[in-house]
């Protein structure tokens, strides 16, 4: 009998656990950094990062957040000063005026608060920044050996880096 009780209570704990529901996943680790699905699908939502092809819905997002992540390290290690309140209210303006209605709801299904984005939105300012000093302004007709300058850069940080992308 005890046998039999062992048996269906094993049975009962490995169904439960099987039908279990995922809440989020690890996508990637990078340098001990992780991003999770959640990050993804908060990014694309908000459109912080560019539209994903239907093909790939997390692959190029995922990797804007990889990338992000490794410029966030190098500017973390420089440390250019916080941009001014006034400029990350504006670039969370022009995000609730894309995201429109729609805005507070993907905050709230992300699990995000709006002091996170704000967070967020700071990080990117200060990365432009950087960008900016490191790189400097070229005219319009360099713009693209700029980028390809940049792209190489990450490259080299990706390379330097410990970057693992975990299989979706």
């Amino acid at each position: 009998m005890r046998l039999l009780l062992a048996l269906v209570f094993t049975v009962t704990l490995t169904t439960g656990a099987g039908a279990a529901e995922i809440i989020d996943r690890i996508l990637a680790v990078v340098d001990g950094a992780i991003i999770m699905q959640s990050d993804v699908m908060m990014a694309v939502r908000l459109e912080l990062v560019p539209a994903p092809p239907t093909s790939d819905p997390i692959g190029a997002p995922l990797d804007a957040l990889v990338v992000r992540r490794l410029i966030l390290e190098e500017v973390d290690r420089y440390a250019p000063p916080d941009p001014p309140d006034a400029e990350i209210d504006r670039r969370l303006a022009d995000i609730r005026s894309r995201v429109g209605a729609r805005f507070d709801t993907v905050l709230l299904e992300s699990g995000i608060s709006l002091d996170q984005l704000r967070r967020y939105l700071r990080d990117d300012l200060r990365m432009d920044a950087y960008l900016q000093q490191r790189f400097g302004t070229l005219p319009a007709s360099d713009e693209e050996r700029r980028s390809t300058t940049i792209r190489d850069w990450v490259t080299g940080l990706r390379r330097r880096a410990n970057v693992n992308v975990l299989p979706r």
